[in-house]
């Protein structure tokens, strides 16, 4: 096994930085707090190096959940809304996967974190009665019609690997396949047994996060395979 399969978060924050982009808005009247991104890249770089950067890996997942800004007083009108974000354990198997990538001679340096809903809502529960809720008002979404601009300027470099791990829900069903839509043409990762619903990056149990992180550095390995031809 790669010694990065089992790198702990002191060690992974000593390589990576985390930068993202927060903002509040109403949605079917209800204020609202959202994240349209998530950056994560070398520690070294400043925030104008990670946004003048093309992403070398995107990755889509359901929502940024609990995510929040380190600084409570960040400013949304400063650094474009950017601002130093705490990771939780699910970036921490994104970096573990960049570095296994990095073994296997795939330089991905920069990861962009996307969702198929930009609200907040750490409980998965609670994010399906908010999807019902939001059924008039689905900007939320990045892959809703009314962001289709914004979200074909992510996905406008085919070659870019598109890393799905949006869970099993079959609520988020008709966002993943908008999302699916949209990545068409760029190699695909995550770990699927329907083509539509991925497996999340960090299930429950520790031998199944591990399992994870192997079969999809396996997809790595062929990937990298494919572009050596």
């Amino acid at each position: 096994m790669e010694p990065e399969f089992l790198l702990g978060a002191q060690e992974l924050l000593s390589r990576f930085a985390i930068y993202g982009r927060y903002y509040e808005r109403p949605i079917c009247g209800v204020n609202e707090q959202l994240r349209d991104r998530l950056e994560i890249a070398p520690v070294e770089w400043s925030l104008h190096a990670i946004l003048e950067h093309p992403p070398d890996l995107l990755v889509v997942m359901m929502n940024p959940g609990g995510s929040r800004p380190l600084n409570a007083l960040w400013d949304a009108e400063v650094n474009h809304g950017f601002a130093s974000a705490q990771p939780d354990r699910t970036q921490y198997q994104v970096m573990r996967l960049m570095l296994i990538a990095k073994r296997y001679g795939m330089l991905w340096r920069h990861a962009r974190i996307l969702n198929l809903s930009d609200l907040r809502t750490p409980k998965s529960a609670e994010m399906v009665c908010k999807l019902n809720a939001y059924q008039a008002d689905d900007s939320h979404s990045l892959f809703s019609v009314g962001r289709a601009k914004e979200c074909s300027e992510h996905f406008k470099q085919e070659s870019t690997p598109v890393l799905c791990g949006w869970g099993l829900n079959s609520a988020f069903l008709p966002l993943a396949k908008a999302a699916l839509k949209a990545a068409r043409l760029h190699p695909l990762l995550g770990i699927s047994t329907d083509g539509n619903l991925y497996r999340h990056p960090l299930p429950q149990r520790h031998d199944l996060q591990i399992q994870w992180l192997v079969q999809v550095s396996k997809q790595v390995m062929d990937l990298k395979g494919k572009q050596a031809k």
